[in-house]
Parts: C-alpha cells; structure tokens; sequence
C-alpha cells in the first residue's frame, strides 16, 4: 500500500471557545528526533496547558511505530484523535504536536477531540505531502564486462548503485524502489547477473 508522507514541517493555529491550538506537523522517522522537537516546543511555549502529540513511523496500514499522547487532557480526547485523523488519511513518517492555550470554558471530550482533529487537520491542509516510495536494498554480482550494463540497467529502473566490491567479479550495493523489482530481475535474469541478497 503506498502512503504519504509530508516534505518539511509546517505550523497551523486553530481557536475553539478562545482556547488556543498550535499544531506542528512534520515528517518523522526517528522517534528519539520527535521527542527532541516536542521538547524544543515545550521550551518555545512553556506557559501552555498542554502539549498532545500523535506519532507513526513507517507505513500507517502497519507502523513500525504509532502513539499517542493526551498530556493531562482527559483519556482519549486529543493524541487519539489526532492519530486517527493521521491513520485515516493515510500519512506514515510523521508527527503531530498540539499545543493548547486554555481560553477558560471547558470544551469537553467531544469539544476537545474536535478541537485536536481539527487542528491536525488544519496543518494537514498546508502541507505539501508527497507519495512515500519503499526502497529495496539488493546486492547483485556481475563479471567484470558487465558491470557498465547491471548500472545501466539499475538506472533505467529508477535504482541506485552504492558501493562495489571487486574481487573474482564485481558485487554492487543497489537500492531499487520495490516496484520496479519484478522488471530488473527479469532482466537480470536474462543477461545471467546474480542478486545476492
């Protein structure tokens, strides 16, 4: 299943009954590197109530990892929101940060998970997001004579060639977008290269 995934962070700012709602939104692929930047949040907005976040690293239909947080709002009415509003629009490698300024009436669960939806979705809708390619890492043998032809090949698939190793032949490190796999090996097949792994 192709997801997206968003180019850089953006920053949006919803009020509902004059509380305020600050969301980042960004691509995240390292869990320890959103934590950074909610802290960085938490240090830029230290007089807030709240800082709720909402986390999935990899592909959303099966994430490597998937959070959420409320941060001292009631269970279940902002980080599990937000994280569904991501799940459902199927965005992967990103994470949601909402920060709240209380505006001093209660929203209730309702009114806050609206709220919390609604500030993702508002950043959700200045983002540029782009479709999210896997990539499949190979190693492919060759002769010597060959090697010009398998990078030929590789790049006319929209692959890489990395390092190569060159002992009794040629071993090349190749990342290939994991669509374009069942064509080169077809090819590869057919001049004789060997995928090693």
């Amino acid at each position: 299943m192709s997801y997206q995934i968003p180019c850089f962070p953006v920053v949006a700012e919803t009020e509902e009954k004059k509380s305020r709602f600050i969301c980042w939104l960004g691509p995240v692929t390292d869990k320890a590197v959103f934590l950074r930047e909610l802290e960085t949040i938490c240090a830029r907005y230290p007089d807030a109530s709240h800082h709720c976040t909402a986390l999935v690293i990899g592909n959303p239909a099966n994430p490597e990892v998937m959070q959420a947080d409320d941060d001292g709002e009631p269970g279940g009415s902002a980080g599990r929101p937000m994280l569904e509003l991501l799940l459902k629009q199927e965005i992967g490698n990103v994470g949601a940060i909402v920060t709240r300024y209380f505006g001093g009436t209660k929203l209730g669960v309702g009114g806050l998970m609206r709220a919390y939806r609604g500030a993702v979705g508002a950043a959700l809708q200045g983002a540029e997001l782009k479709p999210h390619v896997p990539l499949l890492p190979l190693r492919i043998a060759c002769d010597f004579s060959g090697e010009s032809r398998l990078r030929f090949l590789v790049a006319q698939q929209g692959g890489e060639c990395g390092g190569a190793d060159y002992g009794t032949r040629v071993e090349l490190d190749v990342v290939l977008p994991e669509d374009r796999w069942p064509l080169l090996q077809t090819q590869l097949q057919a001049e004789g290269f060997v995928r090693l792994s």
